[in-house]
């Protein structure tokens, strides 16, 4: 029984193997066929518009106006309300934590150092990252 048991499971995994092989083939080429049509599009786009770095937006090149995407800008405000919200919770964390322990220990040690600068850099380099992919898909 343990054997018919085992030669069962071998089969499945082999199945299941042949079956994930072929998907994952299959999804690659549809994947390379996208990328492919993206490109192409963005190059039409690209073609009959241009960037206006004084407005900060994608203009056509016939009549000059702006093409303004709604939705982005109600996602890009969102982020920012959110962004600063977690920011003033973290930095507010951070600075009642490195307080206790001066308080505990009535000096600031060295680690609590550290730690205050991790607490400036990493929102620091969210917000710069966030700002970066912001600037990017808007540029799409």
């Amino acid at each position: 029984m343990l054997y018919t048991g085992i030669i069962l499971a071998w089969l499945i995994a082999l199945s299941l193997a042949v079956y994930l092989a072929s998907t994952a083939i299959k999804r690659r080429l549809s994947g390379r066929k996208e990328r492919k049509r993206a490109q192409k599009r963005a190059k039409e786009f690209r073609s009959s518009h241009r960037f206006d770095e004084k407005r900060r937006y994608w203009v056509r090149n016939v009549d000059q106006v702006a093409l303004n995407n709604h939705s982005v800008e109600d996602r890009r405000i969102f982020l920012t309300v959110v962004g600063w919200l977690l920011f003033i919770l973290w930095e507010g964390y951070w600075v009642l934590e490195i307080r206790e322990q001066y308080i505990a220990r009535g000096r600031l040690e060295l680690p609590y150092v550290f730690l205050f600068f991790i607490m400036v850099v990493v929102p620091l380099a969210w917000y710069f990252f966030l700002r970066r992919k912001l600037r990017l898909f808007r540029l799409t």
